[in-house]
């Protein structure tokens, strides 16, 4: 293992600075190409970006799988069941002129409704003038993409709290409470229904987060309620505030009205937080058109 190592670092260091640069962008781009091939259910596309040879490997969860035409049907299995798949924290490591390591972290959600998150490492080979995959290693560390990361936001609410029975969820910032009513989650702003598939996608994160947890409780600011009669909170599951992590986890943007501004600083920090992990449709420009420019008709 030790010979190993440092022949990697050995592979490493022949490369120039510029060479390097230049071989990181082709890999991320490469990586984008798997996400591409994925979330538009192109199998096939994706299956030519793996070795045709006998030696290319796939590792996921304990099973292994060797040998193009192996590896081919499992990624059309698993292609054929994935709904769409986000990543960020890319990183390149170049292994000489010929090869790289990428590994990031991954959201998938499922046809089923499903959700994991991971991590993946990708090993590329340059054949001709292409980047080839010689293996992939997949691992699952969450059964949803929702909560992919440590929570690091407020520890608790400021004011006093009100229990809330979930009886719907909307869409990405609206449910509905039982005791309450309609409830508009405040200080973050999530895609419209009708910006496909980012609406879809955070509306699930936020079903999902809402799903595992064993009690919900909502804090006001100093308004209550809207111009439409919708209260006005934040929404703590379990100690944590969903409003920031949508925004953390990269499915909701900031969106702030005085005189409700109790966590702004919070929701300005994650969101910087998430967009330089390149987290949830920060990484597919699922905000190149903000929501409230959506609404608004500024986007094209």
């Amino acid at each position: 293992m030790r010979l190993y190592v440092l022949t990697l670092f050995s592979l490493a260091a022949v490369v120039s600075p510029a060479c390097t640069q230049d071989m990181e962008q082709q890999i991320r781009s490469e990586v984008l190409a798997v996400v591409e091939h994925i979330n538009s259910g192109d199998a096939t596309g994706l299956a030519d970006m793996y070795l045709r040879e006998p030696t290319v490997g796939s590792l996921g969860d304990g099973q292994i799988t060797r040998g193009w035409d192996a590896v081919s049907d499992l990624l059309s299995l698993f292609v054929s069941g994935a709904q769409r798949i986000a990543v960020d924290s890319v990183t390149v490591t170049p292994l000489g002129r010929d090869a790289a390591i990428a590994y990031f972290r991954y959201y998938l959600d499922f046809t089923t409704g499903d959700a994991v998150a991971g991590a993946m490492t990708i090993v590329f080979l340059r054949v001709a003038d292409d980047w080839k995959i010689a293996h992939d290693h997949t691992s699952t560390l969450l059964a949803t993409g929702a909560a992919a990361l440590p929570y690091s936001g407020p520890s608790g609410p400021v004011r006093s709290t009100s229990e809330c029975t979930v009886t719907r969820i909307v869409d990405g910032d609206t449910i509905e409470c039982q005791e309450l009513g309609r409830v508009r989650l405040i200080g973050m702003d999530t895609p419209e229904a009708d910006q496909e598939p980012y609406g879809s996608q955070a509306t699930q994160v936020l079903y999902d987060l809402i799903a595992g947890s064993s009690s919900i409780e909502l804090e006001l600011d100093v308004e209550g309620r809207d111009q439409y009669g919708r209260v006005l909170g934040y929404v703590w599951a379990d100690g944590q505030m969903l409003n920031w992590l949508l925004v953390r986890l990269g499915y909701a943007v900031v969106l702030t009205y005085p005189p409700n501004v109790q966590y702004v600083d919070w929701f300005t920090a994650a969101q910087q937080a998430a967009q330089q992990d390149n987290a949830g449709l920060w990484a597919v420009d699922g905000f190149s058109c903000l929501p409230r420019d959506h609404r608004r008709g500024r986007c094209d």
